[in-house]
């Protein structure tokens, strides 16, 4: 008489359906998925800002995503103690596609952006650059490239990005651009998805944009409200140019000059600035043949940048495990087979050429 049983060939574990691959996966092998209620953007009007919220976040269309940062999360169709353990046990991670049989590897793009979890990595400060360099190549260069699930994906980050910025009141200006590029990706002809969807996805960057424009940003003369606090222009000069000498890049530099007119001044008037900022950024044998005797440092900086392009350094970044081929984040490691198996650095240009080709 025949056993009718489990399969033979799986040892036991717990089979559910996952959303964004319409197949079925083993719960110890996949992150769980938690659940999150809607995100509300107040829309601005004339009367209360919050009178009409616009809902930009469904936990049951985008649940391969993560929840975003101010959602409340909830719990899968299991305990919810296993999806704790579950959760906490995970470390993002994800394989490359393969024909091998021990190592399932991704479809699509949009498991690839949930298994590596980069909605809620956006809230940590060293992962926050990378993932901003992978959605400004996307949104800039393969938008058109991408699925209509590809790109809710894509959008599920930048709300995150854009949620973080406005909370924190950092890097208001990137989030602004990225958004900005966004939305004008979608009037591309040859964009994937219905236009219910495309339209559903212009009015998503509006609200993301009138997010971002309300909020108050911090100024120097709030700081200088206070007569009696110590604000950042009580600083020696020449320890405000120090701290001015670390600033990464030139857009970070513009965006200070921005902010108070003595820091205008300083920025314009100090080569010294511009100077460590090429010495930073490019070779030695480059410089000399860029920089003349009438030209500062400061043009001479951007005529290097223009022809060579500036270095991109990440406190965190994605690297591939040479022995298993897993994708994963260098500071949290991946579960891996092999002990200090090696693994190589993967740039945000060559991870984005990765995820066009799953």
């Amino acid at each position: 008489m025949p056993f009718i049983g489990r399969d033979w060939r799986a040892p036991g574990e717990t089979w559910v359906r996952t959303p964004h691959t319409n197949g079925w996966e083993r719960t110890k092998l996949r992150p769980v998925q938690m659940a999150s209620d809607p995100i509300s953007i107040p829309q601005p009007s004339s009367g209360s800002p919050c009178s009409s919220p616009k809902l930009l976040y469904d936990s049951d269309q985008n649940s391969s995503c993560g929840s975003l940062p101010g959602s409340v999360e909830g719990r899968c169709s299991s305990s919810s103690d296993d999806s704790d353990s579950n959760d906490k046990d995970w470390i993002p991670h994800c394989f490359v596609k393969s024909t091998s049989k021990e190592f399932i590897g991704c479809t699509s793009m949009s498991e690839a952006f949930h298994r590596l979890d980069l909605a809620r990595a956006v809230n940590d400060v060293r992962r926050f650059n990378f993932i901003c360099k992978v959605v400004q190549i996307l949104v800039e260069e393969k938008l058109p490239n991408l699925s209509a699930t590809a790109r809710k994906s894509l959008l599920s980050i930048l709300i995150a990005i854009c949620f973080r910025s406005s909370t924190e009141d950092v890097h208001i200006s990137t989030a602004k651009e990225l958004v900005k590029q966004f939305g004008n990706g979608l009037d591309s002809v040859y964009t994937c998805g219905s236009p219910q969807l495309i339209s559903k996805h212009h009015q998503t960057a509006s609200s993301l944009l009138d997010l971002i424009s309300e909020t108050n940003v911090q100024t120097v003369a709030d700081d200088m409200a206070d007569e009696n606090s110590m604000t950042f222009f009580d600083l020696p000069r020449e320890v405000v140019l120090l701290i001015l000498r670390r600033l990464p890049d030139h857009r970070a530099l513009l965006e200070t000059a921005q902010v108070h007119e003595a820091l205008q001044e300083m920025i314009d008037g100090e080569d010294r600035i511009w100077k460590s900022l090429c010495t930073f950024h490019f070779q030695e044998n480059q410089i000399k043949n860029s920089k003349t005797g009438n030209k500062t440092w400061r043009q001479t900086f951007f005529d290097l940048k223009k022809y060579h392009g500036c270095r991109e350094l990440y406190a965190d970044l994605i690297h591939i495990c040479c022995h298993c081929k897993a994708l994963f984040w260098k500071s949290l490691g991946h579960p891996c087979i092999r002990e200090n198996a090696p693994s190589v650095r993967v740039t945000p240009r060559q991870f984005v050429d990765m995820l066009i080709y799953l």
